[in-house]
């Protein structure tokens, strides 16, 4: 007696899909399901339609639109922890009563395999990089959000009695300063639609060239300024999982400095990243401590810091001192800092030595005997210790930082210093770069909301993926097509010492423009 279940067999199969709309991706085509029931009907061959497993099942184009439609909403509906009605306006009460069945349905078990789904999608692509060059990235990421429409002629509807078709998505704002605001009447810059969190691999040494491609290594999707912490922590925990290794986390003032400690900073540290980050006025100068050090704007000095030292970047930003003399305290600061005698253990804690100390010491302090070998002139004297000094100044040896001591702020390089400006501008280019590669209209075009109309944000975040996806296979083909260029070592040499050159100029490019575009009066200086 026949006791399988019953009904015909499925006709197209999640692969078959998820393969149709990576083809679309790559030739830069709109992910339409109409667009995949062509390519199965009219473009592909023998060969083709029997490794998708369709060969014989349809003859025309009509004919596959509806097996590929319930091939691809039978994957949706596996990964979906946002289910509900996408095709007309709810109201407030109908989209109130679907959020309480996502809640029973348990849909953060869903979430979590959404996650999965989009981010093996990416690492599929990671694995294609030949070892030799995969293993020289040092797990270096930077992290930034860009915004990614939905589909609509007029954004959302400002109605009270209905919400939005794509009731999942919100909306982005920003002033002409760039700062977020819930003011429609303020916004320079209205896109309603969702976050698309990316982490990119960036290069260890700005002043060399990778020996690999630059490629979106995680993902991460979500209303617009809701959950950005949550998710770019749990970006770097699935890179982790995956084996790779843990660099640099790179991001800017709306990541390190804006989150919780023990919900982003002190997490990513756990897992061997060092902290690279920017500051807002309110966090510059002394802002926490520990042990007697003072913190000031991520690393730890000596109490003695002259106070011009301190408020250095303070008075910078007021425009009381002038760039060069800032600069020129930053480099002072560093005879005042903490050294690491050790690395971190395996709770995070670090040794830290007084800059009195040691053979490397930086300062002459009189509550030091003995503190190094170098002659006095050789230091820079601390004429003002504490009255009642800490166990910093005690300690013979070095004190235990542990992780949380002044986590929100910390950072690896100093503030400030040259190697933080050349590695923070870089990594902060790199994804800018990435973003506009992925938003070009030629291409993925990520921003481009009428090429993938598929209702719902889970079908957003696949299709998204799956053009993050394509951009990756482009920088791969690119960086296959420059190893495989026939050349002499003495040729490829040049072509990389032109390319850092030209790096170079594009970083140090000022204004030429020596009069108003509609001033043709005025001639150029001589110089």
């Amino acid at each position: 007696m026949k006791t399988a279940p019953g009904g015909r067999r499925s006709v197209a199969s999640t692969r078959t899909v998820l393969i149709l709309f990576l083809l679309l991706s790559t030739e830069h085509s709109a992910l339409f399901v109409k667009e995949m029931a062509t390519i199965a009907s009219d473009r592909l061959s023998g060969k083709s339609l029997r490794h998708l497993d369709l060969w014989g099942k349809r003859e025309t184009g009509e004919g596959w639109y509806f097996p590929l439609w319930r091939a691809l909403h039978r994957a949706l509906d596996a990964i979906d922890p946002k289910p509900g009605k996408q095709w007309k306006f709810s109201t407030p009460e109908q989209y109130e009563e679907t959020l309480r069945r996502r809640v029973e349905a348990n849909s953060e078990v869903k979430q979590a395999r959404l996650d999965w789904v989009c981010n093996a999608l990416i690492e599929a692509t990671l694995q294609l990089v030949p070892d030799a060059a995969r293993n020289q990235w040092q797990g270096d990421l930077c992290v930034d959000a860009t915004v990614v429409p939905a589909y609509g002629k007029r954004g959302a509807p400002r109605s009270k009695t209905h919400v939005a078709i794509e009731s999942d998505a919100g909306w982005y704002r920003r002033t002409s300063s760039h700062k977020e605001t819930n003011d429609s009447t303020k916004s320079v810059k209205s896109v309603f639609g969702w976050d698309l969190t990316i982490a990119v691999q960036t290069n260890h040494d700005p002043k060399t060239l990778p020996g690999y491609p630059l490629l979106v290594a995680g993902i991460g999707f979500n209303i617009p300024g809701t959950a950005l912490i949550h998710t770019a922590r749990h970006i770097f925990e699935s890179v982790a999982e995956r084996g790779h290794p843990a660099g640099r986390a790179t991001g800017d003032r709306g990541y390190h400095v804006a989150a919780v400690p023990k919900e982003f900073q002190i997490p990513l540290r756990m897992l061997g990243y060092t902290v690279v980050t920017d500051y807002l006025d309110i966090q510059l100068g002394l802002k926490d401590g520990y042990a007697g050090a003072i913190q000031v704007e991520g690393a730890l000095y000596c109490p003695s810091m002259p106070e011009g030292l301190v408020n250095a970047t303070v008075l910078y930003r007021a425009k009381d001192i002038d760039a060069d003399t800032w600069r020129k305290r930053i480099v002072e600061r560093r005879q005042y800092m903490l050294r690491p005698k050790e690395k971190p253990d395996a709770k995070g804690r670090v040794p830290m030595m007084c800059p009195a100390r040691g053979p490397g010491a930086t300062v002459s302090c009189p509550l030091v005997e003995n503190g190094c070998s170098k002659v006095d002139d050789a230091l820079t004297t601390i004429y003002n210790p504490p009255v009642k000094p800490d166990t910093i100044c005690t300690n013979a040896s070095s004190v235990s930082v542990p992780l949380d001591a002044g986590a929100k702020l910390a950072q690896h390089y100093q503030y400030g210093s040259n190697e933080w400006q050349e590695i923070y501008s870089h990594d902060r280019n790199t994804i800018e770069g990435a973003n506009g590669f992925l938003k070009d209209s030629s291409h993925e075009a990520i921003g481009d909301s009428s090429r993938r109309r598929v209702r719902g944000s889970t079908a957003q975040y696949l299709l998204v993926s799956i053009l993050v996806v394509a951009g990756n296979l482009r920088k791969l083909q690119k960086f296959r097509d420059d190893m495989l260029r026939p050349e002499t070592d003495d040729e490829r040499s040049d072509r990389k010492a032109r390319k850092l050159l030209l790096r170079k100029r594009r970083k140090n490019r000022k204004n030429k423009r020596v009069a108003a575009w509609d001033d043709f009066q005025t001639s150029p200086a001589k110089t």
